[in-house]
């Protein structure tokens, strides 16, 4: 409660006090007389002092009227020399059950969530649950739908304190006892008010005061028949709290939900309409925040799902402010996400826009990069991480990869980026681009000397990161720099499938800013992403005899193998094998300095492919299978299956679905064996698609559900899908 409420002087007779009490709320002596039941000339009479002994009705009157707290009461009852007079102490108030209103919008995908809070509500030892959330996730609205579910258990009543204005914990407890209908403002108190009183309080936005922690335990201990449901964006640790975390809605529940907005404001859906698609894509633009969907939905409503779709990314804010029965900090997505940065400490504030520069997830390693411009340590990037994580402005990512990811919800980050000064966004680029440089070096080596498959994984969930300290580089004119980074990943990226945006980094740098190095780095990941066979020729023979005058072997091996698999391509089948050669001697070379497994295992790898395309399948599984054995003997963890498993998704672009085939059916031999024989989901996906390219629907939805599951498979059965694969290209193609 702020100091209105309070005297505005220290006064000690009770005419004083009372003229005071009556000023700070703003009340004339008619208005107070009124709300007294009392005449205007007896409240003159008291405040003048010609009337000191005022009857004991008269007093509580004036008490109630002002809305006094304990501490008011009791010193102006100490004012007049009674404060231990009975008679004039206030009555009790009697609880009156009421439920709260209903939420204001329909409630969907939340069943989950629900039953899990009233679970909560009914065996929590502590009886304190916490709903925590990022803002506009909707917690009030889901307390609402709880409370009154629950209403039925709790006879006492159930009442709701909204504590949004509230900035002082220790007036926490006053505005709940107002809610509660009682005049209390300590502990004490409102306990005793409520007293064996089976209630449930709904205490909504306790995120500014969430050190009233301890009262509210202090509370639930004098009342033991309470139960208490708060809301706020982070928990109040306190050891009683059970806390729930309410997240997003999923895709479908986001879409009912913008869908029923939409036709709130007059504008019915037309399922199966060119806007069905345009829906989808602002639901995800939401993140499946419902104030954000809500939002979205009101502008789409005024400008049509497409419109709105092609400028939503470009508005500093919709077009449209939300409802008028909205508080102001939920308005707009800007208002919500600002009002959580308020109660944020400085350096999770400095850290927030920095970190909303990564359009994706991100990692630790990442956090500590793009914080080391604050000096505050990896410690400190932690805790300041912790505290984003906390208040719900960053999550946990689902994203795949060796180590735990996080990311920005897309509403949060988009107002984030906005606040982020010119200066500290180039500096926040300039760390990330140190960062992507170090990790590239570092994956990449993996990748090359030692095979290590999970390097693979590291570049796909750290691939926008990366490309962002590419784009920065180029921008700093560090092309030598630019060309390593692009080097160092071009491998991970061709295997899982970026080739298009691979060329589109490449198409960034010119090769007459670079080294020669340099320039045989960016021409050999050139050719890596080159599908035309010709221009795959020329720019794999240019880096290979620009590698060997600079003499480096390495590269001149995988430009060797870049031109003999283009060689392939256009049926010169002796070039291919002599350049294949060729990388071989630089292979061996190479490993007498230091082991490069890709380019050992890619050697027998391009013999099979040649065998393949001259028609000889048992020599190119032999082959194939010898890559495999090398990598084994390397003590590496290559997997030529994945390998297979690219080349056959670039033979189905070529339209050779029976060389596909075979590719996969080797590739599913050598797949390990871990718990059951089961293909990688690359693997099964490609599968899938070239069974839906032959026509075979049953096949392609067999194949799908198996890239989509984690359970082990029979080997003989995977065996035999793999075999049927390959007769039924082969009917297809007519070698049968």
């Amino acid at each position: 409660m702020n100091d209105s409420s309070r005297p505005a002087r220290k006064t000690s007779s009770f005419a004083a006090m009372l003229r005071d009490l009556r000023e700070a709320r703003s009340l004339t002596q008619q208005e107070l007389a009124a709300a007294a039941g009392l005449s205007v000339d007896a409240v003159s009479a008291l405040e003048r002092g010609r009337r000191t002994q005022p009857q004991p009705r008269t007093v509580r009157s004036l008490a109630s009227a002002l809305q006094l707290r304990d501490a008011d009461r009791i010193a102006l009852l100490s004012a007049l020399g009674r404060a231990g007079d009975g008679a004039l102490e206030m009555p009790p108030r009697t609880l009156t059950p009421h439920r709260p209103s209903p939420p204001a919008v329909p409630v969907f995908g939340r069943d989950d969530e629900v039953a899990e809070i009233v679970a909560a509500l009914r065996t929590t030892r502590g009886r304190l649950v916490t709903l925590t959330g990022p803002g506009g996730v909707g917690k009030t609205t889901i307390a609402l739908v709880v409370a009154n579910m629950v209403a039925a258990d709790h006879p006492g009543g159930v009442y709701f304190a909204d504590l949004t204005n509230v900035t002082d914990p220790d007036d926490v407890v006053a505005v709940m006892a107002r809610a509660a209908g009682s005049h209390a403002d300590t502990v004490t108190g409102l306990g005793a008010h409520l007293a064996g009183a089976p209630v449930l309080l709904v205490l909504d936005n306790l995120e500014r005061v969430t050190a009233c922690g301890p009262q509210l335990v202090e509370l639930l201990a004098a009342s033991p028949d309470a139960v208490i449901l708060a809301t706020s964006r982070v928990p109040l640790r306190v050891r009683r709290e059970r806390e729930v975390r309410i997240a997003p809605l999923g895709p479908a529940a986001a879409v009912r939900l913008f869908d029923e907005r939409l036709a709130a404001a007059g504008v019915p859906p037309s399922p199966g309409s060119e806007d069905d698609g345009a829906v989808a894509q602002l639901c995800r633009r939401a993140d499946g925040l419902p104030l954000a969907i809500e939002l979205l939905a009101a502008g789409a409503a005024r400008l049509g799902p497409r419109a709105l779709l092609k400028w939503v990314d470009q508005l500093p804010d919709l077009p449209v402010a939300g409802p008028r029965d909205l508080p102001a900090r939920q308005r707009t997505m800007a208002a919500t996400v600002e009002w959580s940065c308020r109660i944020l400490g400085p350096a999770a504030r400095r850290l927030l826009p920095r970190l909303a520069m990564v359009p994706g997830s991100f990692s630790l390693n990442t956090v500590d990069a793009i914080a080391a411009p604050d000096a505050t340590g990896a410690a400190g990037a932690a805790g300041a991480l912790a505290e984003l994580i906390e208040h719900s402005l960053v999550t946990r990512s689902d994203d795949a990869g060796p180590a735990g990811r996080f990311r920005l919800l897309e509403p949060v980050r988009r107002y984030a980026l906005k606040t982020l000064e010119p200066a500290d966004r180039t500096q926040v680029r300039r760390s990330v681009a140190r960062w992507a440089l170090r990790a590239a070096r570092e994956q990449g080596a993996r990748i090359r000397g030692h095979g290590d498959m999970t390097a693979v994984e590291q570049i796909e969930v750290d691939r926008h990161v990366l490309r962002l300290g590419f784009d920065q580089l180029v921008d700093d004119y560090r092309h030598d720099d630019a060309a390593e980074l692009l080097w160092s990943v071009w491998l991970p990226l061709w295997m899982t499938g970026h080739t298009h945006e691979g060329l589109a980094w490449t198409d960034r740098l010119h090769e007459d800013a670079l080294s020669e190095r340099a320039r045989a780095r960016w021409l050999v990941a050139r050719a890596g992403f080159n599908r035309v066979a010709a221009d795959l020729f020329v720019t794999a023979e240019r880096a290979m005899r620009l590698a060997e005058r600079i003499d480096d072997a390495s590269l001149a091996a995988e430009a060797a193998i870049f031109a003999s698999a283009a060689a392939l391509r256009l049926e010169d089948f002796d070039g291919s094998e002599a350049l294949l050669a060729r990388a071989e001697a630089h292979v061996k070379t190479r490993l007498d300095v230091e082991r490069d497994v890709w380019a050992a295992v890619h050697v027998p790898i391009g013999r099979g492919d040649g065998a393949l395309l001259r028609g000889d399948r048992s020599a190119a599984a032999r082959h194939w299978r010898a890559a495999a054995a090398t990598a084994q003997e390397l003590g590496s963890g290559f997997s030529v299956a994945a390998v297979l498993a690219e080349c056959a998704q670039a033979a189905r672009g070529e339209g050779r679905l029976d060389d596909a085939a075979v590719m996969l059916a080797v590739a599913g031999e050598l797949v390990p064996r871990r718990d059951g024989h089961r293909p990688g989901a690359h693997l099964a996906g490609v599968a899938a698609a070239v069974a839906a390219d032959l026509g075979d629907v049953v096949s392609a939805q067999w194949w799908e559900g198996v890239a989509g599951s984690a359970a082990p498979l029979d080997t003989d059965e995977l065996g035999e899908r793999f075999r049927e694969l390959v007769r039924r290209a082969d009917t297809v193609s007519g070698r049968d």
